[in-house]
């Protein structure tokens, strides 16, 4: 029998006492035993480092590394340098993992797309709560092969605790960059190093929800005005260093980005930035602003119209992350992701071809 490959599992962890011991054991339980397990302490002062040890203590695969607070890329960062395995996977210290995640990203990386080998591989996410029921879901996009410009439009991943990447590819690409948070506008480093891999190597994904991202007021992903800033620098950024890129999927990129913030914004209380944003959908493509206006329209005439006061579902009808099967459900109140205009997807598909002739790199070279 083959010797699984070591992969390790950076998890980085601030203040986050109230989460890491059930991120832990969804670490732990992994099918695909041959882990490392290394937790970056990243400044705590509650009891953060007190939890990694007890798990350290009944098992060896743990690590733990303490270090001044610095971010969560930095974090990340100090993680991929400290790691032994071929692979690296990332890990929120809130976030849950369904026990055959990195088996079946590892089998994954195992097989050839085209020519090449994939360099990382990411998996759908359902939303949870505090207790971890499930909320909701994210997008549910497969991408393979070259896939930068699909990805600049369909950002079909969402959080930090999905990818899964090739030790070398993230340091060839310079891991996290911190310098988001120093401007405010953190939240979306996992998207900027994401899209870096996506613009040299090879991705893939697998279609089942392995991953349990949890939000909830005070996290990080609940800061509406950071996402929605940081999402709009990222893909703009990634737009520029890609002058290959054709205008009218430049142009598709930006609008989805938009349509992103407005969601951010919306009933956020950020009025004078939601009507900027707003106007720059309409500059980039009319048809998509006039629809996310009838739909701000729509939705201020119903909470006019409505005598009866609104009330979110009692949270105990909702399921636990662990009862529900990883594949999809039609109609499942968890399945909630965007659908992506397909056809916009296919013409991507056909600038990917292009782009890959000129950008991708052996992920057999990409320590060179």
């Amino acid at each position: 029998m083959k010797k699984q490959p070591l992969t390790s599992v950076v998890i980085p962890a601030y203040n986050a006492e109230v989460f890491l011991e059930r991120t832990l054991r969804s670490a732990l339980r992994q099918t695909h035993s041959n882990l490392e397990v290394i937790v970056v302490d990243d400044g705590s002062t509650d009891k953060t480092r007190v939890i990694a040890e007890a798990a350290a203590a009944t098992d060896e695969r743990v690590r733990i590394l303490s270090v001044p607070n610095g971010g969560v890329a930095k974090a990340r960062n100090i993680g991929i340098a400290e790691a032994n395995g071929e692979f690296v996977a990332f890990l929120d210290a809130d976030d849950l993992w369904h026990p055959t995640k990195i088996e079946l990203q590892v089998a994954a990386m195992s097989r050839r797309s085209g020519d090449y080998q994939p360099a990382a591989v990411y998996t759908f996410s359902r939303t949870i709560d505090k207790e971890d029921r499930v909320t909701g879901s994210g997008n549910r996009v497969v991408l393979s092969g070259y896939s930068f410009a699909r990805y600049l439009y369909a950002k079909p991943v969402g959080n930090g605790s999905s990818i899964l990447v090739r030790r070398e590819a993230a340091i060839v690409v310079g891991g996290f960059d911190s310098t988001w948070a120093a401007r405010g506008i953190g939240g979306c480093e996992d998207l900027d190093f994401e899209l870096r891999i996506a613009a040299k190597y090879p991705i893939t994904a697998i279609g089942l929800y392995l991953v349990g991202y949890r939000q909830y007021p005070g996290n990080m992903s609940s800061n509406s005005l950071a996402m929605a800033l940081g999402a709009i620098s990222t893909i703009g950024r990634h737009i520029d260093l890609c002058p290959e890129l054709p205008d009218w999927a430049a142009r598709g990129a930006r609008a989805a980005i938009s349509e992103y913030a407005l969601g951010r914004l919306l009933g956020a209380g950020h009025r004078m930035l939601l009507l900027q944003e707003l106007g720059r959908l309409f500059r980039t493509d009319f048809g998509r602003g006039l629809s996310f206006a009838a739909l701000i329209f729509i939705r201020k005439l119903g909470s006019l119209m409505s005598t009866i006061p609104s009330r979110d579902p009692d949270p105990a009808d909702r399921p636990f992350f662990y009862d529900l099967s990883p594949e999809f459900a039609a109609g499942s109140p968890a399945n909630c992701g965007k659908p992506f205009d397909q056809k916009m997807l296919h013409r991507l598909e056909a600038v990917d071809a292009f782009l890959a002739k000129t950008k991708i790199q052996h992920v057999d070279n990409c320590t060179k």
